[in-house]
């Protein structure tokens, strides 16, 4: 009973991590349309509403799970009798505060998920949004492994950057992969134009992310291992390398994007007629491959937070 227990809360734990990040995808593009007013930018706002809506309510239901599911597992009693636990976890434990937490930023998530925007009005509600994400995402880092020395510490910082992060990166590769970049280039000049500005932008986001997480990375392994006699050989090591190489492998892709097939797609995005193959059907392929290892990443991520690291013992 209690693997399948375990494997309950690391799927919880998944889906809402995955949640979030096309949360913060969706809010990131959002963010990128400012100002933009051709057909393809004022199309894709209603379907990131719509994408940001579903993933709000994932997100509720998952964070709600994770909480049932914790006080199940610290009172030690079947997850149909957590009731009078969650009341008492919310109430008495700093997981329970830490969770009211973010349980308030997703409200504000929802709200500004919920509202009308155009493209021009975008950036004042998306910034909020992004911002409540952020501080959702800190909620979590303190109830992490990082956590254990207190809620303002360096160990805390550096889980919370890369959770953004990683955040980021799976977001909006989702994100352009399913939503923006799906279909066809526009053939109207200035939704062509306006879909290279988006390319740049994801791909630059993406660039910077990246170095950031193997930075952030490194410091947080070297904290939860403590030396490198404990780099393999225990359960922590294992996720831990499956995930660098899950995390490598993405990042393969995302340079083959960025440096051979981007500059074909920019030159052809850039000719006012829409001429040859589309080259955005080729960088969307690439998208989706790295989207599922990406998938891969996020549940190897709720695996190893759920894993006690050898400096635990």
């Amino acid at each position: 009973m209690e693997p399948d227990f375990a494997l309950v809360q690391r799927a919880a734990t998944a889906v809402l991590n995955l949640s979030v990040a096309t949360l913060v995808g969706a809010g990131a593009a959002t963010l990128w349309l400012r100002g933009a007013s051709s057909a393809w930018a004022t199309n894709m706002l209603p379907r990131l509403r719509k994408a940001m809506l579903a993933c709000v309510v994932a997100a509720m239901a998952a964070y709600l799970g994770v909480l049932w599911l914790e006080a199940a597992s610290m009172a030690e009693v079947p997850v149909t009798e957590a009731f009078p636990a969650v009341q008492a976890v919310i109430t008495a434990t700093h997981f329970g505060y830490a969770w009211m937490l973010g349980a308030a930023a997703l409200v504000v998530v929802a709200i500004t998920a919920a509202l009308r925007l155009n493209a021009v009005a975008a950036s004042p509600a998306t910034v909020i949004r992004l911002a409540a994400l952020g501080l959702f995402l800190y909620s979590r880092s303190i109830v992490s492994h990082a956590g254990a020395s207190g809620d303002f510490t360096w160990a805390v910082a550096v889980d919370w950057v890369h959770l953004v992060l990683i955040s980021v990166w799976v977001g909006e590769v989702i994100v352009a992969g399913l939503i923006t970049l799906r279909g066809e280039a526009p053939h109207e000049p200035d939704g062509r134009v306006e879909v290279a500005r988006y390319v740049e932008a994801l791909s630059n986001s993406a660039t910077i992310a990246l170095i950031g997480i193997f930075a952030t990375g490194v410091l947080s392994a070297w904290r939860g291992l403590g030396s490198l006699d404990n780099a393999v050989g225990n359960p922590y090591a294992t996720a831990l390398l499956i995930k660098v190489a899950l995390v490598l492998c993405a990042a393969a892709l995302g340079g083959l994007n960025r440096f051979v097939v981007m500059p074909a797609l920019l030159a052809q995005l850039r000719i006012k007629a829409a001429t040859g193959q589309d080259a955005t059907q080729k960088f969307a392929r690439i998208l989706h491959v790295e989207a599922i290892i990406l998938l891969a990443v996020i549940i190897t991520a709720a695996v190893l937070s759920s894993t006690p690291p050898p400096t635990a013992s």
